[in-house]
């Protein structure tokens, strides 16, 4: 290992030396904090379930196979049960791994110089610090460094023996079964090749990693879990109406990264700030004239960063139609062809452009991992950076999550009185209400709930029912608690149950109370609401 690598590994670890302070967040809390697979850590159950089907989510079907990433947490649990200082550590092993591997890409195709240059941006531009600082996005750390050390292992040499083999068709498995991403392993060594023009053992190198993603796939299917989720027609048209959009902000987000966000979605696509986006595509363009004019080395390097940088953000579309949510973390892999496209176009420069990069890298990640100290923050900077309905809504569950109901009604009420709101926000804003002792303030939330747009869910008609019940509104508490649908924490029950005992029908009542089946006593809560 070169000392330059080396020196670049330690700047590496000291630029995410605040992750100190981090703790769970977002999906760790289910993925890790709640997962019962880690519990009971069976080998057989992570192997063959999806990726979130023992989360403390509940049995969700997310099409994802990552068992590798489960296997990864399961230590995590034994060495650091919850400490979440241990998992930040393992995640930034990882990234060093991750950039050892694209060094050792890097350094057939440059100078030491550049080749340092490269692995440099991978290593410390802040678009990477969300999967960095992220526990539960580990698993674009672990399949990264596994494919480009699968890539490594026949990168250079005119002859492919069977221990390069063997090492790219294992690694290929290994990275599989992190990611769905390490599927792209073929192209990516493929275009590389032909763009070099190293065609000679083209089909040779291909076959270690089509076996692999063959094997891969072949354990999916077999176990019966992790197929392709297919977006929506919904999905497919806001991808569709958003791809300037979508593309003008990842560029933006490489080439001037700040402010950064885990929390954008195609609904409210169109409210990021166009300037920006509109600064995004000039980089783009800008840097695609500089690669046309050079010369051929660096016309071919150029075109492998490209073709790399677009298959690898190609296939994050997928999840995004799928699942509407995007971010910063889907550019963690395609950052290592950007990187090629920058070493091979200002390589020449490097003893100026890389203090600088540096210096702006470090100062931005620096303020960057507070934002991953607990939930409160994450959204609180979602919010101040990306000032959406949703983002509003994810505020205010985390408030909730800390029984701070004043300030999640607080964000609640803000998603339903934006131009374009988030429909999950109607129950919400009626609970949070109710977890104030407000019952008045609650019924005048979802009459205004309703005026705004939201369709009575469950939960809002469970809380509406208690709301006009306690201010002794009996017959709307009657009309909320009959109902459609009925409310999962069984809300509307206990108001039909209070009507029938005040209104003298026992048979009602004890067929409800034999029904009955919440995690407090019936009578106690019946009881309540009618000696209010």
């Amino acid at each position: 290992m070169k000392f330059g690598l080396k020196g670049l590994l330690l700047l590496t670890a000291l630029a995410y030396v605040g992750l100190w302070t981090a703790g769970f967040v977002w999906d760790d809390i289910p993925l890790i904090v709640n997962n019962d697979a880690l519990r009971d850590a069976s080998l057989w159950s992570i192997f063959t379930t999806d990726l979130w089907a023992a989360s403390g989510a509940g049995d969700v079907a997310s099409g994802y196979y990552r068992p590798l990433v489960l296997l990864s947490f399961v230590l995590d649990r034994w060495l650091f049960d919850l400490n979440p200082l241990g998992y930040h550590a393992h995640s930034v092993l990882w990234h060093g791994a991750a950039v050892v591997a694209f060094h050792r890409l890097c350094v057939p195709l440059f100078d030491e110089r550049t080749a340092l240059m490269a692995a440099a941006l991978f290593a410390l531009h802040p678009v990477q610090s969300e999967v960095v600082a992220w526990v539960a996005a580990r698993n674009d750390l672990m399949a990264a460094a596994l494919g480009l050390f699968a890539l490594g292992a026949v990168w250079t040499g005119e002859r492919m023996t069977s221990g390069r083999a063997a090492s790219a068709f294992v690694l290929t498995i290994l990275a599989g079964l992190s990611k769905e991403t390490a599927l792209l392993l073929p192209i990516m060594l493929g275009s590389a090749d032909v763009l070099r023009g190293r065609t000679k053992m083209l089909v040779a190198r291909q076959v270690p990693f089509i076996a692999g993603v063959c094997v891969v796939i072949a354990i999916r299917t077999a176990v019966g879990v992790g197929e392709a989720t297919i977006p929506g027609q919904e999905g497919l048209r806001l991808l569709w109406q958003g791809l300037p959009a979508l593309f003008g902000g990842y560029a933006a987000s490489v080439f001037s990264p700040w402010p950064l966000s885990s929390a954008y979605d195609l609904t409210w696509i169109g409210e990021r700030d166009w300037l920006r986006l509109g600064l995004g595509w000039c980089w783009v363009i800008l840097l695609g004239l500089c690669a046309l004019t050079g010369d051929r080395e660096r016309r071919k390097l150029s075109a492998i960063g490209a073709v790399w940088a677009i298959v690898l953000v190609a296939i994050t579309l997928v999840p995004t139609a799928d699942k509407g949510g995007y971010g910063d973390r889907f550019l963690y892999w395609p950052m290592a062809g950007v990187a090629l496209v920058v070493a091979a176009n200002f390589g020449q420069y490097i003893r100026y452009v890389l203090p600088s990069f540096l210096a702006t890298s470090l100062f931005i990640v620096h303020f960057r991992l507070p934002d991953w100290s607990h939930d409160r923050a994450l959204w609180g900077a979602a919010v101040r950076d990306v000032p959406t309905a949703t983002n509003e809504m994810s505020l205010g569950h985390a408030f909730t999550l800390h029984e701070r109901h004043k300030r999640a009604h607080v964000n609640f009420v803000s998603s339903l009185a934006r131009t374009g709101i988030d429909l999950e926000a109607c129950g919400p804003v009626v609970g949070s209400a109710m977890r104030t002792g407000l019952p008045a303030l609650a019924l005048r939330m979802g009459d205004w709930a309703l005026l705004r747009g939201c369709s009575p869910t469950g939960p809002m008609n469970g809380w509406m029912a208690m709301a006009a019940a306690l201010e002794g509104q009996w017959e709307r508490a009657e009309t909320f608690a009959h109902s459609e649908p009925s409310d999962p924490r069984f809300r509307d029950l206990v108001v039909r149950a209070a009507l029938a005992k005040r209104s003298g029908n026992q048979e009602a009542y004890r067929a409800l109370e034999r029904k009955w089946v919440g995690s407090e006593p019936l009578a106690p809560q019946v009881d309540a609401l009618l000696t209010r």
